[in-house]
């Protein structure tokens, strides 16, 4: 008999993209060096084997397709400390833009520290944090993303800054009071790795609130998004980080699913989307629920599938596989994404062309339950 495949796959679900997150690209919305500031990166690398990784400078104010860049290696468990990186490492005194981190043989997490002080520390030093963000989770088109805790007053002053993805973006950023009405909205489009500092928010025309909110609206393209609340007579500033779920995010990424029937046996795989297309499923089916009918093979699926937009998997896919030792299923799946961080759908299937002791396979399937999420 046909030997579609060896063994069951089982679910992985994946949590949000919260607190430092790692990744193979990561961006930094903003990075700084001046006569009062300068910065220092961390990137750690918690896997078992030494990653190979490429920093990436990115000027303000323009595209950035051919940046300057640094190259690092990093051991398991080992920390990478650029400290003034801009000067140490890139030989720039003077200096504003954002970070890329790209990494060849695994993941890692970053974090730049942006701090004031420095050339009189008898008084100490004080600033902020601004975490690596995978690319993955950048707000893509048709997603939104929030920042809160904004204000405009005599006594603190607010910087949004955002770091856009390979296509650029184009994004409405609303400002809301603390009842969620509009007080001005500006649309910022910006190329290819473009960072953009918004100084003292002043793209809005409102010269005075507190507490408010930007609310980041993409219609093209992708970007990371943060805020910097800086108090008026300290200058210490508080970094004001963007909500990750609730729609944010890319759904580019590499799902880890299962598909349960009735008596809850689970097969499952893998399914990966890029630009919002699922581009291969590769996975395993197994249906107890077929009845009277003996069909107890386990079908490697996904081979019949051509690349297809995510949309339209929310009305149904369609494709067919074939087997070489005899043998044919139609497949029609259907699923949602719920934030960009998981799914849920069905999955029937239609086999034809199947003899011998396998002809139970012929004729229509019950429905399956098809769920997944994503695993990076």
């Amino acid at each position: 008999r046909p030997e579609f495949a060896l063994c069951l796959g089982l679910m992985a679900f994946a949590s949000s993209v919260l607190a430092i997150a790692p990744g193979d690209d990561l961006l930094i919305a903003g990075a700084a060096r001046t006569n009062r500031w300068h910065s220092d990166l961390y990137i750690n690398n918690a896997g078992a084997t030494t990653v190979s990784v490429d920093v990436l400078w990115l000027e303000r104010d323009q595209a950035n397709l051919n940046p300057v860049s640094r190259t690092f290696s990093i051991g398991p468990d080992e920390t990478l400390i650029l400290d003034d990186v801009l000067l140490n490492d890139f030989q720039m005194n003077n200096a504003a833009g954002a970070f890329r981190i790209t990494v060849s043989g695994g993941e890692v997490t970053a974090n730049l520290i942006v701090f004031s002080g420095f050339n009189n520390p008898d008084d100490g030093t004080f600033g902020s944090g601004f975490e690596a963000i995978p690319a993955s989770a950048a707000t893509g088109a048709g997603e939104s993303t929030t920042v809160m805790g904004l204000a405009s007053t005599s006594s603190f002053y607010t910087n949004i800054f955002a770091l856009a993805g390979a296509n650029g973006v184009t994004m409405d950023l609303d400002l809301l009071d603390p009842d969620g009405d509009v007080l001005d909205t500006a649309t910022v489009t910006l190329r290819a790795y473009e960072p953009w500092l918004s100084f003292r928010t002043d793209l809005w025309d409102v010269n005075t609130f507190e507490n408010g909110t930007v609310l980041a609206r993409v219609s093209a393209g992708s970007a990371v998004i943060l805020g910097s609340k800086t108090d008026e007579n300290s200058t210490d500033p508080t970094t004001l980080e963007s909500a990750f779920g609730a729609g944010a995010g890319s759904a580019d990424g590499t799902y880890q699913f299962a598909i349960y029937d009735s008596l809850a046996f689970a097969s499952g795989g893998n399914m990966v989307i890029d630009d919002d297309i699922v581009e291969a499923i590769n996975g395993t089916y197994i249906n107890f629920d077929k009845g009277n009918e003996d069909c107890t093979l386990i079908f490697l699926w996904g081979i019949g599938l051509t690349p297809t937009a995510v949309e339209d998997f929310e009305t149904g896919v369609e494709f067919t596989d074939t087997y070489p030792d005899g043998g044919d299923m139609t497949w029609d799946v259907v699923f949602t994404l719920d934030d960009n961080l998981g799914f849920s759908g069905t999955i029937d299937a239609v086999g034809a062309n199947f003899t011998g002791e396998d002809v139970g396979c012929n004729g229509t399937f019950p429905t399956l339950t098809f769920e997944g999420g994503k695993s990076n």
